[in-house]
C-alpha cells in the first residue's frame, strides 16, 4: 500500500515511479538496474532522477562493495 502511494507521488516522472516500483520487489536498486529498466535513457539522467528522489527523502543511499545501492527510506 505504501509503495503504491509513493509511486503515485505528485511530481515524480515515469522513470522515477518505475525505480520506486522496482525497489520493494528486489530490495534495492543500483544504477545498473535502473539502466536496464530505462535502456533508452543515458546514465547521467538516471543519476539525476535518483538524486532528486534522495533530495525529497524517498530514497537513501548505501555503499556496498564498490557500488552505490539505493533503498527506500524507512517510514516510522
Amino acid at each position: 500500500m505504501y509503495r503504491d502511494a509513493l509511486v503515485k507521488e505528485p511530481g515524480l516522472s515515469d522513470r522515477q515511479a518505475k525505480a520506486l516500483g522496482y525497489i520493494p520487489e528486489h530490495g534495492s536498486l543500483t544504477i545498473q538496474d535502473f539502466e536496464r529498466l530505462c535502456p533508452e535513457v543515458n546514465r547521467r539522467s538516471l543519476q539525476r532522477d535518483l538524486r532528486a528522489m534522495m533530495d525529497i527523502g524517498l530514497l537513501v543511499l548505501e555503499e556496498a562493495t564498490n557500488e552505490l545501492v539505493y533503498r527506500m527510506r524507512e517510514v516510522g
